[in-house]
């Protein structure tokens, strides 16, 4: 019976270490509190900040800014990979406002038109690439390039999601 105490010791300790972790306290995505929040923004401003217009500029709460020029159709060239009826193409311009080295390899992009997916296209004639020739941006510094999906159908209702993939920042969609 005193063994079986000793053993179960551990497993109390545990239990109550992670019943203590539910209060106030900090996770790796926040801080966690009891207190209600003081508006900054109306939901008006929250919701123009969450979806940026093509031609704007985003910046994430961790200081990373992105925007992505107003998308243009093109025709890729004969070997393109992605290519399909209708094509688009955008620029792409990061500034590593954050505290450390970007790999904007990292960044994914989506892009949805009239119910459709996009097909990401690559390009070597036209420059038109999913990723940038940049590995890694310093901080302070900015990276552009250019990107492109092809869609079978219209592309006048035109979306991208944009996501860090930091696990910190949400995705953001940008909107005509």
């Amino acid at each position: 019976m005193r063994k079986l105490a000793l053993l179960s010791l551990p497993a109390v300790l545990v239990v109550g270490l992670l019943a203590g972790c539910s209060g106030t306290g900090t996770s790796s995505a926040g801080t966690v509190s009891d207190e209600t929040p003081t508006p900054v923004a109306t939901k008006t401003q929250a919701a123009a900040a969450a979806a940026p217009k093509f031609g704007q500029t985003y910046t994430f709460s961790n200081g990373l800014k992105l925007n992505l020029s107003a998308p243009e159709t093109f025709t890729p060239s004969e070997y393109a990979a992605g290519k399909a009826a209708n094509n688009v193409k955008f620029t792409v311009t990061v500034v590593n406002g954050t505290k450390e080295t970007l790999t904007p390899a990292l960044l994914s992009f989506t892009a949805t038109a009239a119910g459709q997916a996009g097909q990401s296209i690559e390009d070597t004639e036209q420059n038109v690439s999913s990723f940038p020739q940049a590995s890694s941006v310093a901080v302070g510094a900015t990276t552009s390039w250019t990107t492109g999906f092809g869609f079978a159908g219209a592309t006048d209702d035109l979306t991208i999601e944009v996501n860090p993939n930091d696990f910190t920042s949400k995705a953001v969609t940008f909107t005509k």
